[in-house]
C-alpha cells in the first residue's frame, strides 16, 4: 500500500476513535466511590454540596448534546475543564488562611450549573455561534484564538465573596494582519491592552501596542498612544495554535472592542501613522 494511503486510513482511524471517546465522555460530576483529593471528599461528605455536584454534572452532559458541531462541543469540554481546575485550585489554596464556607462552594458549583443550563441568547452555544460570525468576517488564519485565564477571585478585599472570572487575549487575523485584545484583573480593577502583529511566513511579529483604560481605544486610532516597538514582555507575540472559539474569552465584545476590530483588520495601514 502507498505510503499516502497508509497515513490516509491511520488518520482516519484516529478521528473515528476520537469520535467515539467523545461521546462516550461521562458527565463531569464526582465519582464519590472514588474520591482521593480534599475537595472531591468534601463534596462528597455533605449531602446538599453532592446534589449541587450531581446537578452541575447533569447540565454538563445536557449542554454538551445541543452543541451544533465538534468544535462548538471542545470549546464546552474546555470550559468545563477549566472551571474545574479553577475551582479546585480556589479550593485548595485557603483564601485568607480559612476553610471556605460550605455555602460559598455550593454558590460557585450553583451558579456554574445555571450557565450551563442557559439556552437563551448569552448562553455558550448561542455566543458560540455568534463568536464564529464574527470572524467569519475576517480570512481567519493560524493566529486566529483565544487564550484565556480563568480562575476565582475575590469581590472585596476581605474576601467574604468570590466570583469565577476570566481574562483573554483576543486575537483575529485577517489576511498578514493579526489584531489582538488583551485583559488583566490587577489592584481590584480591569485593564485593557491592544495590539497589531504581522504575519511572515510561519510566525507573527508584534508591530504595534497600546495599553488603554479610557474606553477610546489609545486616542481614538488616531496614532499617538501607540508604541510601535512593542516590547515581548508586554504583549508576547501570538501562538498558532490557540482554540478557535472560547466565549469566555473578553466576550461578547463590546461595541467600541467589535468596531476597532474592525478598523484595525481592514485599514489599508494600522495603527495610523503618527
Amino acid at each position: 500500500m502507498p505510503s499516502h494511503q497508509l497515513k490516509k486510513q491511520i488518520r482516519l482511524v484516529t478521528i473515528c476513535l476520537m469520535t467515539t471517546l467523545g461521546a462516550s465522555m461521562p458527565a463531569w460530576a464526582i465519582d464519590c466511590t472514588k474520591a482521593n483529593d480534599a475537595i472531591d471528599k468534601r463534596i462528597c461528605g455533605d449531602a446538599g454540596l453532592k446534589a449541587a455536584d450531581t446537578a452541575m454534572g447533569q447540565a454538563y452532559s445536557a449542554i454538551l448534546k445541543t452543541a451544533p458541531d465538534a468544535e462548538v462541543r471542545s470549546m464546552l469540554i474546555n470550559s468545563q475543564r477549566r472551571w474545574v481546575a479553577a475551582r479546585n485550585e480556589w479550593f485548595s489554596s485557603n483564601p485568607g488562611d480559612r476553610p471556605l464556607p460550605l455555602s460559598v462552594l455550593r454558590k460557585a458549583i450553583t451558579e456554574r450549573t445555571a450557565g450551563l443550563a442557559d439556552r437563551s441568547d448569552k448562553g455558550f452555544v448561542a455566543q458560540a455561534v455568534a463568536q464564529r460570525g464574527f470572524l467569519t468576517k475576517y480570512t481567519g488564519g493560524a493566529f486566529s484564538g483565544f487564550d484565556t485565564s480563568c480562575e476565582f477571585i475575590p469581590n472585596d478585599n476581605k474576601q467574604t465573596s468570590f466570583s469565577y472570572q476570566c481574562t483573554a487575549a483576543v486575537h483575529v487575523q485577517n489576511k498578514d494582519r493579526v489584531c489582538s485584545l488583551s485583559t488583566e484583573f490587577a489592584s481590584w480593577a480591569l485593564y485593557q491592552y491592544y495590539a497589531v502583529s504581522t504575519v511572515a511566513g510561519e510566525q507573527a511579529k508584534p508591530a504595534a501596542f497600546c495599553g488603554d483604560q479610557s474606553g477610546d481605544v489609545c486616542e481614538n486610532g488616531k496614532g499617538g498612544g501607540w508604541d510601535l516597538s512593542p516590547d515581548a514582555n508586554h504583549f508576547p507575540a501570538p501562538k498558532n495554535d490557540l482554540p478557535k472559539l472560547d466565549t469566555e474569552a473578553n466576550w461578547p465584545l463590546g461595541e467600541t472592542d467589535a468596531t476597532w476590530f474592525g478598523q484595525c483588520l481592514t485599514s489599508p495601514t494600522y495603527p495610523p501613522a503618527q
